[in-house]
């Protein structure tokens, strides 16, 4: 209940602890060592963040010179891809209707011209007077026969004009204006995409134009050659590996590497959808795209991260920095701690004999003045040697439960300890332990107020919880100096019974309310002037409620008191008593 200062002991071989305490000379030279280390190890902290705070600076413009490159590939592929859709698509929808043949025929030329990825581009009308209803196609072809520049004849009842109108009709059921579709055409996956005009607002389909594109020619030969082109002119930084640029479908696949292998990590990675216009109006025209492919670009250098070659270029001086300072660190280490150890040590022999001695010599003034005034017979009534008789018994037992907290504490640390473990009625240990303690709470003016829930029987060492409720009660008195009231509960909550105390004194504050479980631990108000321990009660309550199965829980708020529960397994089907060790729990972190 503690407020902090802490004092936690680790052992010290005695062998090394004597030499080390007896040689002076030894000490001072370590300690000279410490003088000379300490200067060194600020000028390497300086190298080191210089060192550092370059390779930083590299990784963070050699990130930025990545993402610039890989967003300049993105957004080249982008703007390629919706080229057809702005330039032609856009432009020959509207002399659809009615059906502008010589003019749509330009722009198909055109547009077939300055994409290389479109295979044909389609147009089809209900409105006109030539062609009405025929699927027309400027295919990229090189037939014999054409005396022309590839794709500048409109061809009408192309073969696949029957498959195109009856795909447009179904997908015009979907009402969008623009539709995406990846289909099988002659054993080859192709994209097709189509700008949809309709009669009116529910009216029928009236027109439409579009494109074809075969996606085998897509990946092995348009993206490649893109790749290639866009890569040459990108600014990479002298000093660090070629930057190898990857693209991947959908199913990452490798459609590209400019290296020939893929690299094993990516600096970055930017990906695209496969679609034949601005990407930025899929929502706002409500494009129907149920296959729809995202594709990514990945930029990086080669097998090796940007870290590791920013690193690369001061791995040497780092390289011998570390191995002085490591050995300078090896140093200054053994001599702290050492140190440490040393005044740890000291402080824990000085406050756990001041701390026991003081609880224990309090008890036993006590003790000696009362049984000297009985043994003298300065006694004015019977009923002032009855008092006398109750506070010695009291002091007893105090010192009974001090010695018996070292002890059982020495066991737990040695696993030696044993538990017989049986049925033990909580409402009934609780009444005998608050009995136990009637005289401690009428000599110091406590007030307790109990509400006990009869029924709840716990498996459990019934001295041992005893111990642990006794331990609880006078940590309640210790830390309560003003409002001296202490309210106990036992009860039953799902599968655990529970045993509550909880007082109106000083309280823990929150940061330190993961440590008072732990061994010599002791909290003590900033004027140094608190109740006065060894810091073994709380955490013997730990131990012998965790080594039960149970746990304990705390909640207190400084300056309004501190509530402890101890929570330990109901009683079910019980198979016997019977001895049962516990080895000592490891060290509580957490409450």
């Amino acid at each position: 209940m503690p407020h902090p200062r802490a004092s936690q002991g680790h052992g010290v071989g005695p062998s090394l602890l004597g030499e080390w305490s007896r040689d002076r000379g030894l000490r001072f030279a370590l300690g000279l060592a410490v003088a000379v280390a300490v200067p060194v190890a600020i000028l390497f902290y300086f190298r080191f963040h210089s060192l550092d705070n370059l390779q930083r600076a590299s990784t963070v413009v050699l990130q930025q010179l990545s993402e610039s490159a890989a967003d300049d590939l993105t957004r080249g592929v982008e703007e390629e891809l919706k080229r057809p859709h702005l330039e032609v698509l856009l432009r020959s929808q509207y002399q659809t209707e009615p059906l502008n043949l010589p003019y749509v025929q330009s722009v198909f030329a055109d547009g077939l011209a300055r994409n290389p990825f479109v295979d044909a581009f389609y147009v089809w009308s209900t409105v006109g007077r030539d062609h009405v209803g025929d699927v027309m196609a400027a295919e990229r072809t090189e037939a014999p026969d054409h005396t022309g520049p590839p794709g500048t004849v409109l061809r009408a009842n192309v073969p696949e004009g029957p498959f195109i109108l009856e795909k447009m009709r179904e997908l015009a059921a979907h009402r969008r204006f623009i539709v995406l579709s990846k289909v099988d055409m002659n054993g080859r996956p192709t994209w097709l995409e189509f700008q949809l005009r309709f009669s009116g607002p529910k009216g029928a389909l009236s027109s439409f134009v579009g494109l074809r594109v075969d996606d085998a020619r897509l990946r092995q030969e348009y993206f490649p050659a893109l790749m290639r082109a866009s890569i040459g002119s990108l600014e990479v930084p002298a000093g660090v590996p070629p930057l190898v640029v990857t693209v991947r479908d959908d199913q990452q696949h490798v459609i590209f590497n400019s290296s020939g292998g893929v690299p094993s990590h990516f600096a970055v990675e930017r990906q695209f959808p496969v679609v034949f216009f601005d990407k930025d109006i899929l929502q706002a025209v409500r494009a129907y795209e149920p296959t729809m492919e995202t594709w990514s670009i990945d930029v990086s250098y080669g097998h090796r991260s940007i870290a590791a070659i920013t690193r690369a270029q001061t791995s040497s001086q780092i390289g011998l920095m570390v191995a002085l300072a490591v050995v300078m660190a090896l140093g200054v280490f053994v001599v702290a701690r050492a140190a440490a150890r040393e005044v740890r040590l000291a402080e824990l022999k000085s406050n756990f004999v001041s701390s026991v001695s003081h609880d224990l010599k309090t008890p036993l003034a006590l003790i000696q003045m009362f049984a000297e005034t009985l043994e003298l017979g300065r006694l004015r009534s019977a009923e002032r040697a009855h008092e006398y008789y109750r506070i010695i018994n009291s002091e007893a037992r105090k010192l009974t439960r001090l010695i018996n907290n070292i002890l059982d504490f020495s066991k737990t640390e040695a696993g030696l300890r044993q538990y017989q473990m049986e049925p033990v009625e909580l409402s009934e240990m609780t009444a005998r332990v608050l009995a136990s303690f009637e005289s401690q709470f009428q000599q110091n003016n406590f007030t307790v107020t109990t509400r006990i829930e009869p029924g709840a029987t716990v498996w459990a060492d019934a001295e041992a919880v005893e111990q642990a409720f006794e331990n609880l009660l006078s940590n309640a008195m210790k830390y309560s100096p003003e409002r001296r009231e202490i309210e106990v509960e036992t009860g039953q909550v799902e599968s655990y019974g529970y045993l509550r105390v909880r007082d109106h004194g000083v309280g823990i504050p929150p940061k330190f309310q993961r440590k008072i479980f732990r061994k010599f631990y002791r909290v003590e108000p900033d004027d140094g002037n608190g109740p006065q321990g060894c810091g073994l009660g709380l955490a013997i309550v730990d131990y012998v409620v965790r080594a039960h199965g149970g746990r304990v829980d705390v909640e207190s708020e400084l300056g309004q008191g501190s509530t402890f529960t101890i929570k330990l397994p109901i009683v079910e089907s019980p198979a016997g008593a019977g001895p049962w060790t516990s080895a000592a729990p490891s060290e509580r972190t957490s409450v």
